[in-house]
């Protein structure tokens, strides 16, 4: 094959791969100003699950922010199952098992987390599910990512309080509006995908949004 022929094919690839880069850079812009309005009210401590701002610890503009970062890998919190009739925020020693996981995370102070990137793990009611759900468990074939039930279930037992932006696949987001509700949140605002690109990108990319990730804000209800 020419190197005009391969050039030719990558020239459309890149094409189709620019539209996605430019929607995950407007998520991720979209959780960053949040962050920072929760910065502005007294939040100093932001957890960030999956891949979601693998930068941000680099760049962090918040000299007395504390960054937690929770790896693909290694890190749990034991749940019950989906269909054992408990939901709510996790217990004071589910979270004091996460919180010897992790370190550098203070249950006790606000938490600003973000969770960005990564599919949706959601176990409706009444569906089996393992009996330890994970944050940070091995997924084959699919990739790796935290457990959604478990990271908003955490987050709803720490006793400082939590807010959390997520993106969530329109497949599952009534899923996720369920789960928020039964795990103790209340949903602040939800952006489609074309909404988003229209703030944050001059230049919107042309492509069927109805494809895209929704982006959740949400607070542990009071």
């Amino acid at each position: 094959m020419s190197a005009a022929a391969v050039a030719g094919d990558a020239a459309p690839r890149a094409s189709r791969d620019r539209g996605p880069r430019l929607l995950a850079a407007a998520r991720q812009r979209y959780a960053e100003d949040r962050l920072a309005d929760a910065v502005s009210t007294g939040t100093r401590q932001v957890i960030v699950f999956g891949r979601a701002l693998d930068t941000f610890a680099a760049h962090n503009p918040y000299r007395d922010v504390r960054f937690v970062r929770v790896t693909d890998t290694g890190i749990g919190i034991a749940l019950p199952t989906a269909d054992s009739d408990r939901f709510g925020p996790a217990t004071p020693s589910q979270v004091a098992e996460f919180v010897r996981r992790v370190d550098g995370f203070d249950p006790e102070a606000p938490v600003f987390a973000i969770h960005l990137g990564d599919q949706c793990r959601v176990h409706p009611r009444g569906m089996p599910t393992p009996r330890r759900a994970t944050v940070g468990a091995e997924i084959p074939a699919a990739g790796r990512c935290p457990s959604t039930r478990a990271v908003l279930t955490l987050l709803a037992g720490c006793p400082g309080g939590a807010e959390l932006v997520l993106d969530v696949p329109l497949t599952a987001a009534a899923r996720v509006a369920r789960l928020l509700h039964d795990t103790g949140w209340e949903t602040m605002e939800e952006l489609a995908a074309d909404v988003l690109a229209a703030r944050y990108l001059d230049a919107a990319p042309e492509r069927d949004y109805s494809v895209e990730p929704w982006v959740v804000r949400a607070r542990v209800a009071q």
